[in-house]
């Protein structure tokens, strides 16, 4: 007969409950897999729905339209306007949330062939599936179908049906428009491009707008259960997004293990978090708050160091689709909502200085470009380059500046290179080729911690980059230097 080997708790030793220890620890990358369907439908309701309209208003944000039609921003990011997130002062944004459920949608841009404009379309995973815009699809005209998971239907003459279709029938468009900072005239340029931009249900098609348009969609009509207040939040909704949307959903990459894996402890589609045990719900309450905790700080950057500025991976945009979900989570979808494609777009960031020092407000730093320095990227398609100044915490743009953004559309100096100045004081005037950025004044002593500037962040963008930018990533940036 076999001994029992089974330790022998001691009378004042805690009983541990396995359901809750696992569930902790799985949960943890459930979060993690699963938070895209969290953030995106939070967006979307708060964008797209009364309730939501009623919080946007109380904050400030402005994005704000019903389902199927787009938003338009009208202003460019200015220190007087923008919400914090690293905002474009070099763009107007255009948004839409689209519900490719009851039928395609159909996608009309006009001749943009002055500037770099892009239509992104992001799936509720915050990967990417499709673009239409200067680099993708060209300047001309034209009509675009965009349809859901597996729709095969007829297309009408004038349609285009060249994009893969979403792997989820939520879908996200951001529209960018190239605006010359500080331009009124070009500003109104972008806004006759943006009044052109339009969106149509197939069965409405070809009137734009159509004569009797279909009511506004409100997906999601319940008060959306907000995961930083309740941390059964995240669960609930992460379950609501996912069967309304599911994972793995051709042509996505299969995701069949996972969500076997993740139902064990009632996470993914068709699963319900009334129905785990008190044990598990205990141990996804506690993950669902570590991982709240966990990906901002892995948001700071996750990708390939060169001279202390971080290129992020070369399959950023579509990170999920290459099994990489973490980048998905924090970089993607928290930090940003979502990413370009690489080969669109390249954001190279950094907060330090060339000795590896933070970018604190109290220290001048100079940045400068040889004739043979700068990034390259292709103007073929009109792409181009700027570098933007932030405040951290927040990631806006500095209080009260009125310098900051410099770009490629700025001249160089008579030897093809540029100096840049990062400093609060103007050094006003300066010859042809040399900027300031102006950085904020230290915060005083005895400010509150939640108004305190505590650092710099810089954020190189570069549009239809060279592919020594976003797939070698061999480039080298500038070294930011400090200044006795």
């Amino acid at each position: 007969m076999e001994k029992n080997t089974r330790p022998t708790l001691r009378p004042d030793e805690p009983i541990i409950d396995w359901e809750e220890r696992y569930a902790k620890s799985l949960g943890f990358q459930a979060y993690v897999w699963g938070f895209p369907w969290i953030y995106l439908s939070f967006l979307r309701w708060l964008w797209t729905t009364p309730g939501g309209k009623k919080l946007v208003d109380r904050t400030g944000s402005k994005v704000s339209a019903p389902i199927n039609f787009f938003f338009n921003a009208r202003q460019s990011a200015t220190p007087e306007n923008a919400t914090g997130g690293s905002p474009n002062p070099n763009l107007l944004y255009s948004v839409a949330w689209l519900d490719l459920g009851p039928e395609p949608i159909v996608l009309h841009v006009p001749e943009v062939a002055d500037r770099y404009y892009c239509m992104q379309m992001v799936c509720l995973d915050s990967d990417n599936f499709a673009y239409v815009g200067s680099y993708s699809t060209g300047t001309a005209a034209g009509d675009y179908l965009i349809a859901g998971p597996g729709w095969a239907g007829k297309v009408p003459d004038g349609v285009q049906d060249v994009l893969p279709r979403s792997r989820t029938p939520a879908v996200l468009i951001f529209g960018r428009t190239k605006v010359k900072a500080g331009d009124t005239a070009d500003l109104d340029l972008a806004h006759a491009i943006q009044d052109q931009y339009g969106l149509t249900p197939l069965s409405a098609w070809p009137v734009f707008p159509p004569t009797n348009p279909p009511p506004p969609l409100q997906k999601d009509p319940h008060e959306f259960l907000n995961p930083t207040e309740t941390s059964e939040g995240a669960w609930i909704e992460m379950n609501r997004a996912m069967a309304e949307n599911p994972p793995g959903v051709p042509p996505g990459i299969a995701q069949a293990e996972l969500l076997r894996l993740f139902a064990t402890i009632g996470v993914g589609p068709d699963q319900s978090w009334s129905d785990q045990s008190e044990a598990t719900k205990k141990g996804l309450a506690a993950a669902a708050h570590e991982g709240l905790k966990f990906l901002p700080e892995m948001a700071q950057g996750r990708g390939k160091l060169v001279r202390n500025w971080t290129f992020p991976p070369n399959y950023i945009g579509r990170s999920g689709q290459n099994s990489d979900f973490i980048t998905r989570a924090a970089v993607q979808a928290l930090a940003g909502i979502a990413a370009h494609d690489a080969c669109q777009a390249v954001y190279v960031n950094t907060a330090l200085d060339c000795n590896g020092a933070r970018l604190v407000p109290q220290t001048k730093y100079t940045i400068s470009f040889g004739k043979n320095d700068f990034p390259a990227f292709d103007p073929t398609y009109h792409g181009y380059w700027s570098l933007t100044l932030y405040q951290v915490p927040g990631y806006n743009l500095v209080n009260g500046a009125t310098n900051y953004t410099v770009s490629s559309v700025d001249p160089v100096k008579d030897d093809g290179g540029m100096v840049i100045y990062l400093q609060n004081e103007s050094p006003l005037p300066l010859p042809k080729g040399e900027y300031w950025l102006q950085t904020p004044l230290p915060t005083p002593p005895n400010t509150p911690k939640n108004k305190e500037i505590t650092g710099l962040y810089l954020l190189l963008r570069v549009y239809v980059p060279g592919p020594d930018v976003w797939y070698t990533q061999t480039w080298l940036p500038p070294e930011i230097v400090p200044q006795d």
